[in-house]
């Protein structure tokens, strides 16, 4: 059956509102399976395609953004203070999100699950078809990312959209598909966790093998590796996981390869030793106001701060007009609707290269972050890390410290390259370095399941959403399967939705 490829998926040229149509861009051109897979150079098209749906603003920007509100230490701006909420997250962090597209700013899991599956289908293709295909130069590259890619998504979503993997590997994961998908395609229900996690480690081992090294923007050996070692560490394999994460960070443990402090400190936008892998965005690529810096960044510092950090709440009105300058360093106006904590923000030694938070307006309405910025101040223009060496830092001191070996050595040097004082590798001092590492980057609400940690929300006078505290392991911390999917899949019964939203 001849199979249509979208290629041209992306026409954000013009996005400056959050209106449905916005939401919903039609890819503008396709080309058949017969052209595309004709070979490995035409192929590659199909590819960038496929990578495209991870850094696509419906799936990356909303599954960051999320991961980060639905926890403790981050929260959206309530609106009442100078800067509208522009609705984009704020049901994640008021935990109220619906299985329903309608209005889209409630159904946000209809939009991760729908454009990851694209690239599901993407990898897919690229699997089904180019298998068939004469050997020739950069083959067995494309392959490796089309199952890397595969992998990487069927994780992001498990993540999203499955209880943790350890209260029960042989309960719900999600939908396998592992072939090319069309209207005649025999419906799939959900898979147990078990099975996604081993397709999980199954594609991502293939990408490790048949990867190229050469480019970052895409996946290679060391960052399927680390990949790798985030299911791991999921399934709570912890030998398998310090495994995976000592071979993406080259069993260098010493902090010789760890980005330097001014790196850390320049905004999180350009690609440095210590990303493995990364979305290339830039100005034809970028999302803009839907971009990950739009979100969280403000500008690095402001005049007339007083002592404690406090900004002028009356210069918000010279952002965006030319007296700008005047009050902010380096500002650009996205739509800066997350916050942080207090307790998060002094929870840094001020001699640490982390401490981004460079003021505030109201007390109550928390702190901006300088973590993420913008290319010459164009807004989205900014790479966005999706490996990092640091994590591999991470995931083998809490392994070592599960399997009694040398978790003191990776935590204390990333603290020390990190400008922060070392401390002892107890099991809370390497889950909160986490926090600390890697805050804004989509961890906090994987990290909250996986380690069976309760929401406490109620320690933070910041916090305005009603639901400031949920169990440990509770059904909320997972998305709801979307609705449209429950309706249109015959093989999901009102049994398969997530327990939260069942009818």
């Amino acid at each position: 059956m001849k199979k249509t490829i979208y290629i041209a998926f992306l026409a954000l040229a013009g996005l400056s509102s959050c209106s449905k149509e916005t939401l919903n861009p039609v890819p503008s051109n396709a080309v058949s399976d017969v052209q595309i897979f004709s070979s490995v150079e035409s192929a590659q098209t199909a590819l960038n395609g496929g990578i495209g749906w991870i850094g696509y603003y419906l799936t990356n920007s909303l599954q960051v953004i999320m991961s980060e509100v639905m926890g403790e230490d981050a929260l959206m701006t309530s609106g009442n203070y100078g800067i509208d909420t522009y609705n984009w997250n704020l049901y994640s962090y008021t935990y109220s999100q619906v299985p329903e597209d309608d209005p889209w700013w409630f159904g946000y899991s209809n939009y991760i699950w729908q454009y990851d599956y694209k690239g599901i289908d993407a990898a897919n293709n690229i699997i089904a078809y180019v298998t068939d295909m004469p050997e020739e130069s950069g083959k067995e590259n494309l392959l490796g990312q089309a199952h890397a890619l595969r992998g990487f998504m069927f994780l992001r979503l498990s993540r999203l959209f499955a209880p943790t993997y350890t209260i029960n590997p042989d309960g719900p994961g999600i939908i396998l598909r592992t072939s090319p998908a069309d209207a005649s395609s025999e419906p799939i229900g959900r898979s147990s966790l078990k099975d996604c996690y081993e397709q999980i480690i199954k594609d991502l081992d293939y990408g490790r093998e048949h990867c190229s090294p050469d480019n970052a923007a895409y996946f290679t050996p060391k960052s399927c590796a680390l990949f790798m070692a985030r299911a791991y560490l999921d399934m709570a394999d912890y030998s398998n996981a310090a495994k995976y994460a000592s071979e993406a960070a080259s069993n260098l443990f010493d902090g010789s390869n760890l980005m330097s402090q001014t790196d850390y400190q320049s905004g999180f936008m350009n690609p440095n030793v210590e990303w493995l892998m990364y979305y290339n965005f830039n100005q034809t690529t970028s999302n803009y106001y839907a971009s990950i810096p739009s979100f969280y960044y403000l500008a690095k510092s402001a005049v007339n701060m007083d002592a404690t950090g406090k900004a002028n709440p009356a210069d918000i009105e010279y952002l965006d007009t030319p007296q700008e300058s005047n009050y902010f360093e380096e500002p650009l106006y996205g739509y800066s609707t997350v916050r942080w904590t207090k307790r998060f923000r002094d929870s840094f030694e001020d001699s640490d290269c982390r401490k981004l938070f460079p003021f505030y307006f109201y007390a109550a309405d928390g702190w901006f972050t300088s973590k993420f910025s913008h290319r010459d101040l164009y807004i989205g223009d900014a790479d966005f890390p999706l490996a990092r060496i640091a994590e591999a830092y991470l995931i083998k001191a809490e392994c070592e410290a599960h399997l009694g070996g040398d978790a003191a050595g990776p935590l204390n040097a990333l603290q020390t390259a990190r400008g922060a004082s070392p401390t002892a590798a107890t099991y809370d001092n390497i889950y909160y370095e986490r926090r600390k590492e890697l805050y804004g980057e989509g961890f906090r609400l994987q990290d909250i399941k996986r380690l069976h940690q309760p929401l406490d929300r109620t320690v933070d006078a910041e916090h305005w959403a009603s639901v400031k505290s949920l169990p440990a392991d509770s059904p909320r911390f997972m998305l709801p399967i979307p609705q449209i999917e429950m309706l249109y899949n015959k093989a999901l019964t009102s049994a398969d939705q997530n327990e939260y939203w069942r009818k």
